[in-house]
């Protein structure tokens, strides 16, 4: 029997993002891309309704995507549908409310596009309604969903290059997801200790001076923080984007074009040289598919995917913890993130 699911939010990530990526090189990115076309793919799952507060929008996304019946109210949905999933792709300030209200209500797995929410209290009730009601969530960043950079966690993991030191980034958000989601996977997800760090221009709410209500998220210029095994995130914000080094004791893996191939070096034994190591190519296959698949999977067997709760709450932790460090002059800030209700939205 295929598990139902819900709509929330009928808009670009949903829907419409699809035809963006059309005609495009992609790096590591293969269609579907958007929520509703993973659906589609995935015959274990089945979209039995859809919710959005614009009427036209939800029209067109039923017709698109041959989706039943729809609401303008969330709570409507989850209370006479009763899905067993539900996509969270409205505004990120939205977020919290419908997460909860779900987890509440017998939804068991949630696939939440990315930021999670705007404040980390706004995450430690998330965190508490889906731990107190055992729902697993997928969360919208793409990258550990994609081929190319999960063959690169595997070399990393698998010792051939002996023990994973740190991971190098160079251009991302702070609490966009993308970037930090992407650095903490390949690192294996460890728990943090601290972090200190600069952001570009900040974006504060007209009239606001107190620090607490940012209304865009800004780019990292620089980043270090550290975890309890002694491994490193290092951020050099140069840019460019699209690309990471895994740093391991021997060893160097970078993933080059995001996502569409890595190379690995290997030192030479003798001296300090990295010479060349030849790795199999991957074949590409769709990280949405591959996030609804695992979401699934998790509400059928109970075992959490790659793109769990815990490691989303890790990556918008440190997220927020950056604007900490920030604002006071780039000093370390450790773990938990003593301000919880400041305000950031990446829209």
């Amino acid at each position: 029997m295929s598990l139902k699911v819900g709509i929330i939010g009928c808009g670009r990530m949903a829907s419409t993002i699809e035809d963006e990526v059309q005609g495009r090189r992609l790096g590591g990115l293969i269609v579907p891309y958007c929520h509703a076309g993973g659906y589609q793919v995935v015959e274990e799952t089945e979209m039995v309704a859809a919710c959005d507060i614009d009427t036209e929008k939800l029209k067109a996304f039923q017709d698109r995507w041959d989706v039943p019946r729809g609401y303008t109210d969330f709570r409507e949905l989850i209370d006479v549908e009763k899905p067993d999933i539900l996509s969270i792709s409205t505004r990120p300030e939205q977020h919290a409310e419908a997460m909860i209200y779900g987890a509440e209500h017998g939804v068991k797995g949630m696939y939440a596009e990315k930021p999670l929410c705007c404040t980390l209290h706004e995450a430690d009730a998330i965190q508490e309604a889906f731990e107190g009601n055992g729902v697993f969530l997928e969360f919208g960043p793409m990258r550990r969903n994609w081929a190319v950079y999960r063959q690169a966690r595997e070399i990393a993991a698998g010792g051939t290059l002996e023990e994973i030191q740190s991971v190098v980034g160079y251009s991302g958000n702070s609490v966009g997801g993308h970037f930090l989601d992407t650095m903490l996977y390949l690192l294996g997800d460890p728990e943090p200790v601290s972090v200190r760090g600069t952001l570009d221009q900040l974006h504060p709410a007209e009239g606001d001076t107190s620090g607490m209500h940012f209304v865009k998220d800004t780019p990292i210029l620089s980043a270090m923080v550290v975890f309890e095994n002694n491994t490193r995130l290092h951020v050099a914000g140069t840019g460019k984007s699209g690309e990471f080094e895994v740093v391991c004791e021997v060893g160097i893996i970078r993933i080059l074009n995001d996502g569409e191939s890595l190379s690995v070096r290997k030192q030479d034994g003798q001296n300090r040289f990295y010479d060349p190591v030849e790795v199999a190519p991957v074949t590409p296959w769709s990280g949405t598919a591959k996030k609804v698949e695992e979401l699934a999977q998790a509400v059928r067997t109970g075992k959490p995917g790659v793109s769990n709760l815990r490691a989303t709450m890790l990556g918008t932790e440190i997220g927020f913890g950056l604007y900490e460090s920030h604002l006071n002059g780039g000093t370390e800030v450790g773990f938990p993130v003593p301000n919880r209700d400041r305000f950031v939205s990446s829209w």
